[in-house]
């Protein structure tokens, strides 16, 4: 292991080394004590949380390796490679590895926390989930056919819709 180079910021001599098998596949991880110190926190084990992360993600690598949108065609490595993805159906396709992703680029939240523009406060966040909400139940009680459930869901989403258009 004498030589090898930090994984994470590519100059440093890694002096850190991790390897984890799963499902008979080994998975290394070499990172200097800068980068593995810049992660923060350690666990019990003493490994840095972000270390643990990137464990994580390079054992799931196997897997998301193989994932690509049947819309567009992108797949993981190119999403890597390119740092952006190449349509709105990617957000489903790659979302096994891309909320594990965030989460820990964002100390563990997956929702937005910080400031938002004017006129998209927390109301504005609110009806936006529970439009969501009522389009999920809508389509459940389509799919089920309780057509009267689904008058009254679509009517209440008209409400709240008619609701926005108004405050814009």
């Amino acid at each position: 292991m004498a030589g090898t180079v930090c994984q994470h910021c590519g100059e440093n001599p890694a002096t850190i080394h991790f390897t984890d098998i799963k499902d008979d596949e080994r998975v290394e991880l070499h990172v200097c004590e800068e980068c593995a110190a810049a992660q923060g926190i350690t666990n019990e084990s003493g490994l840095p949380g972000a270390l643990v992360g990137m464990v994580m993600a390079a054992t799931r690598g196997a897997s998301a390796s193989s994932l690509q949108c049947p819309h567009c065609g992108m797949t993981w490595r190119d999403f890597r490679k390119r740092g952006r993805l190449g349509c709105p159906h990617d957000y489903e396709v790659f979302e096994s590895v891309l909320v594990p992703l965030l989460a820990n680029m964002h100390q563990g939240a997956d929702r937005h926390v910080g400031r938002l523009p004017h006129g998209h406060g927390p109301e504005s966040i609110n009806r936006s989930e529970r439009l969501m909400d009522l389009r999920r139940q809508l389509t459940n009680a389509v799919d089920s056919e309780r057509y009267e459930q689904a008058a009254r869901l679509r009517d209440e989403i008209r409400t709240l819709e008619e609701g926005v258009r108004e405050q814009a």
